[in-house]
């Protein structure tokens, strides 16, 4: 079993690991691990950094490069669960729409179906109905019925359990639909809304061995080919976060490109521009910090090269699509 540690041993363990501390002195590491983030979780970060094998200590790491990467995680994380909200908001309106116009369709018949696929998702809301939860009138109000109309059901599910309906919806009729990409964004959302840390595995990408990438979605960014290298293409799309982040931009732009959203897309794109392109953005500020990090100047190089391209496919009046569905 590992030694709880005080601030001050964590401070103390750090620099027995070769973290510096130049930048953000001792004690400005002490209120940050107190006040701001958790040893455990900053630590985690430092996975991006080499180990010298002959000493074991980490090479050319500073604490503050550890902060930073925290930051730049914790802007990253609002923007992408903005994203994926405004995504299954967009799919919801979609789907519903769809289903108006399908008369082979009466709102019922595909709850029927879910159902018997997915017998334990109505044992869930009906559980919701005698819980405290922001659903909960609504389960309750419909717990008695028999039948459940799918435009009450989707404000029932979770994100994950929606996914299963739009599949399900779109593959009944045989319609075009986004359900090749939508468990990356589901992952990529889950991932956000727990502030799980998405820059701390660059080096070492989490779950790789478990994960297998979309083919169409990497053919898609190979039209990618001035601003990403074929090496960088098939480097990242191989890694889960990465080729999730990228699945989250084409869907979200593709979703979004109609006029009625456009606004919403652009500002959008927009900010991830300036976040990650711009001097004045956020994650330019420190660049000198990561400069001598050939694991994260290269990742960086690779998702800045997704924005521009996305940036300049979309002021492009000739482009239609990001993904053919």
């Amino acid at each position: 079993m590992k030694k709880k540690l005080t601030i001050d041993e964590q401070i103390e363990d750090l620099k027995k690991k070769g973290v510096t501390f130049e930048i953000m002195s001792e004690e400005e590491a002490k209120k940050f691990l107190r006040y701001n983030n958790y040893y455990f979780k900053l630590k985690s970060y430092a996975k991006n950094y080499p180990i010298n094998p002959k000493n074991g200590k980490y090479v050319n790491l500073e604490f503050a490069y550890l902060v930073e990467l925290s930051k730049l995680d914790m802007y990253l994380r609002k923007i992408i669960l903005g994203m994926c909200l405004d995504v299954e908001h967009i799919l919801k309106t979609r789907m519903l729409y769809d289903l108006s116009r399908n008369e082979k369709e009466d709102g019922y018949n595909i709850v029927k179906k879910y159902f018997w696929a997915y017998p334990n998702t109505k044992i869930e809301i009906l559980q919701k109905a005698d819980s405290y939860n922001f659903t909960s009138d609504l389960a309750e109000k419909h717990s008695l019925d028999e039948e459940y109309s799918v435009w009450n059901l989707v404000e029932l599910l979770s994100f994950g359990k929606f996914v299963e309906l739009y599949t399900l919806y779109y593959q009944e009729y045989n319609l075009s639909n986004y359900s090749d990409y939508l468990q990356s964004i589901k992952f990529l959302r889950n991932a956000a809304a727990h502030s799980n840390c998405l820059m701390s595995s660059i080096m070492k990408p989490k779950g790789e061995k478990k994960f297998r990438k979309t083919i169409k979605l990497t053919n898609a960014l190979s039209k990618a080919q001035k601003e990403i290298s074929l090496h960088a293409r098939s480097k990242y799309m191989s890694y889960p976060a990465f080729h999730d982040f990228v699945a989250l931009l084409f869907v979200y732009n593709d979703l979004l490109k109609e006029a009625a959203n456009r606004n919403m897309r652009d500002k959008t794109m927009d900010e991830l521009y300036h976040f990650f392109c711009e001097k004045g953005g956020r994650v330019l500020k420190c660049k000198e910090y990561f400069e001598k990090n050939q694991v994260i100047a290269e990742a960086y190089r690779f998702i800045s090269g997704v924005i521009q391209y996305i940036k300049g496919q979309n002021s492009n009046p000739k482009h239609k699509w990001y993904l053919k569905i």
